[in-house]
């Protein structure tokens, strides 16, 4: 096994940040939604417990299909 010279690391640490920083923006808009649902069930009525889960449990529903998890 070889080690890698500094510019190619250097190389795979710029791509590994860039995709990083387009996925953060592009899922932004799902942890947005999560978020407004929690604080909707909060106006509501519900507790904010109870918010929390369902938010939750739909923001974990959300990524599991954004990452190509199960199909529905």
């Amino acid at each position: 096994m070889t080690t890698p010279n500094p510019a190619e690391l250097d190389k795979r640490r710029h791509e590994l940040t860039n995709g990083l920083l387009a996925m953060r923006e592009q899922l932004a808009p799902v942890f947005d939604t999560a978020d407004g649902m929690r604080a909707d069930m909060e106006k509501r009525g519900w507790s904010p417990t109870a918010a929390e889960q369902v938010a939750l449990a739909w923001l974990l529903g959300a990524m599991n299909i954004a990452m190509g998890g199960v199909k529905r």
